[in-house]
């Protein structure tokens, strides 16, 4: 079977902007919230769809959705997508973010707690600062984006060789990628270490999953324990040989995880 052969596309309307989705299975659902550069199949949301509904939605300047004439706050975001999610007839549903897309779930839950069962953050871009990252000059380019800097050529940008469970991963795929990452942290304000979102995560009761792999390449592998010091009750599961992207690196342990914590 190909990447995300069960998987239908399919669009739903929130606040006037178009939110692009895919969605396959039947059961109990997870709302999937992608990575910087939207929406993409993996081999382990093949695998959960078999056992659950699993919805994952493009947010607004994100993936290969119209950019944004101006900014748009995180915070912001997750109240298009939550609405997105309702207008779906969606009123309660487990919720997966993946890196930057971490924030974004983190934020719905924060503002719409009564409709989140779970939550399950892949390696969040989530409470990181300097000393949270391998490489903290990365902030600096954010900055620059977010300050007016054109977005940077890609067709010279250094791509690594792709990961033996990702060989579509290719110089092409990876420069594609980066670029819209890039246009989607122009228009963002990566409120990383907002108070608002500790407050929540020293009092909410959502049981919450963070899941790590040894071979991290973005976040230092202090990160878990940084992470349990700020979440109350919240759960680390470190996987071996996982890179960022867990959901293609190591599918069976990220699924086997995401099962127990649903389960």
């Amino acid at each position: 079977m190909s990447l995300g052969e069960n998987f239908t596309r399919g669009v739903v309307e929130a606040f006037g902007y178009k939110i692009p989705y895919i969605e396959a299975g039947e059961g109990e659902v997870l709302i999937s919230l992608p990575g910087s550069a939207g929406l993409e199949l993996s081999t382990a949301k093949d695998e959960l769809a078999k056992s659950y509904r699993v919805i994952e939605l493009d947010p607004p300047g994100w993936g290969e959705t119209t950019p944004l004439e101006g900014r748009m706050r995180q915070r912001d975001v997750a109240i298009v997508l939550a609405t997105a999610i309702q207008e779906m007839g969606i009123d309660s549903y487990h919720l997966l973010g993946t890196s930057m897309g971490g924030a974004n779930a983190y934020w719905l839950a924060s503002q719409y707690p009564d409709r989140v069962k779970s939550i399950i953050l892949e390696a969040p871009m989530l409470f990181t600062g300097p000393d949270e990252l391998i490489d903290p000059s990365a902030l600096q380019m954010i900055e620059a984006l977010v300050g007016g800097m054109p977005i940077p050529d890609m067709s010279g940008y250094p791509a690594p060789p792709p990961h033996p469970n990702k060989p579509w991963a290719d110089e092409a795929f990876f420069r594609e990628q980066m670029r819209r990452r890039f246009v989607m942290m122009a228009k963002s304000d990566h409120s990383y270490d907002a108070l608002e979102l500790r407050a929540f995560a020293q009092t909410s009761e959502i049981p919450t999953l963070l899941l790590f792999g040894t071979e991290e390449e973005i976040l230092n592998q202090g990160y878990p324990e940084h992470f349990k010091s700020l979440v109350r009750g919240g759960k680390v599961s470190i996987l071996e040989g996982g890179i960022h992207d867990l959901q293609n690196s190591v599918p069976d342990a990220f699924v086997a995880e995401v099962k127990a914590h649903i389960d």
